[in-house]
């Protein structure tokens, strides 16, 4: 059994201008000790996902549909109260984006970690902040016994960074949600942060899910690759495998937009148009809009996942009864008008 599987998640946002599918049947399994990454463009639905394994979503969003089965539990069943006395923080932890926002101003670092760990062990506290300067030691913050006693604002960007991973780690959870972690921080400081990623993971031996949009960065940390497009999953494979043979077009399309060390900048081929609105999303397959490749049956039916290798899938109707194979799109062209459009018709 999987340490987490999730089955059929649908979160709807209920607005004024009507109902937002931002995440729309998406499933996936993560093993004990593996790194997913959840991979697509802003509006993909990934931030959603995650928030909603852990009961993060606020009205008017909604949780309305799927199952959250963490070690063996449904969580979408659990309360606020069970959810937030005995999974978040110590089961499930979660790394956001924005360190300063996380961070509360006006408590010092160690005391953010340290009531943690007193909130969710029966330690005392001057154990729990023994174990706070522990944790910032391990994460590699210099002279941590001092800069515990320090406030955020007193942090570098990158060592504020490195405090939420050492929050993260302060009830060592089974499974760590990294919520674009690098997004803010430059390059230098990104590499950094990565490497403290593959350290975590080996002494820790915890499971991690890793959203962001740059495939560059999941080539780095994880093991398999879960694609996002639009509140739903279209292609997912173990990272060489995606990597080497992506099968999906919007996949190909986002490694051919990709920086990497034997692409040159000048080469880089940008997927043109912007994601439909997930209010009124294209009939049939929701990437027909920009592929290059659509024909009219994706128009009419939402593609299934078709097996396509070792533990590899694409929802992309090439691969059915009706399909002609892969449409190998690494040497096509730009996406056309045709059966795709531009508009977000049902």
């Amino acid at each position: 059994m999987a340490l987490l599987e999730v089955e059929d998640l649908r979160t709807y946002f209920y607005t004024e201008e009507g109902i937002v599918q931002a995440v729309d049947g998406v499933s996936f399994e993560v093993e004990r000790g593996e790194t997913l990454g959840l991979v697509g463009e802003s509006g993909a639905g990934k931030s959603v996902a995650v928030k909603s394994l852990l009961g993060l979503i606020r009205p008017p969003g909604h949780v309305v549909d799927g199952s959250v089965r963490f070690k063996g539990d449904d969580l979408t069943e659990y309360s606020e109260a069970q959810l937030r006395n005995q999974v978040r923080g110590t089961e499930i932890s979660v790394i956001f984006q924005d360190p300063m926002s996380a961070l509360n101003p006006v408590f010092t670092v160690g005391t953010q970690i340290s009531e943690i760990i007193e909130h969710h062990r029966d330690v005392t506290h001057e154990a729990a902040w023994s174990r706070a300067v522990e944790l910032l030691d391990d994460v590699g913050i210099p002279d941590p016994a001092e800069r515990a006693d320090q406030y955020p604002h007193e942090f570098s960007g990158g060592m504020q960074q490195r405090a939420l991973i050492a929050m993260a780690l302060s009830c060592e959870p089974d499974l760590i949600i990294a919520d674009e972690p690098t997004t803010a921080l430059d390059v230098t400081i990104q590499a950094q942060i990565l490497d403290l990623f593959d350290d975590i993971k080996t002494k820790y031996d915890t499971s991690m899910i890793y959203v962001t949009h740059d495939l560059g960065v999941v080539r780095e940390v994880c093991d398999r690759v879960s694609v996002m497009y639009l509140g739903e999953i279209a292609e997912s494979a173990p990272y060489e495998e995606l990597y080497r043979n992506p099968k999906h077009p919007y996949t190909q399309a986002l490694l051919r937009s990709t920086v990497s060390a034997d692409r040159r900048t000048e080469d880089l081929d940008p997927i043109e148009g912007s994601m439909p609105s997930a209010i009124h999303p294209p009939s049939g397959c929701r990437y027909r809009t920009r592929c290059p490749v659509a024909f009219e049956d994706c128009s009419r039916g939402e593609p299934p996942r078709f097996d396509v290798g070792p533990d590899h899938d694409a929802a992309c109707l090439h691969y059915g009864d009706g399909g002609d194979g892969d449409p190998k799109l690494h040497e096509t062209g730009r996406p056309g008008t045709g059966v795709g459009g531009t508009g977000g018709d049902r």
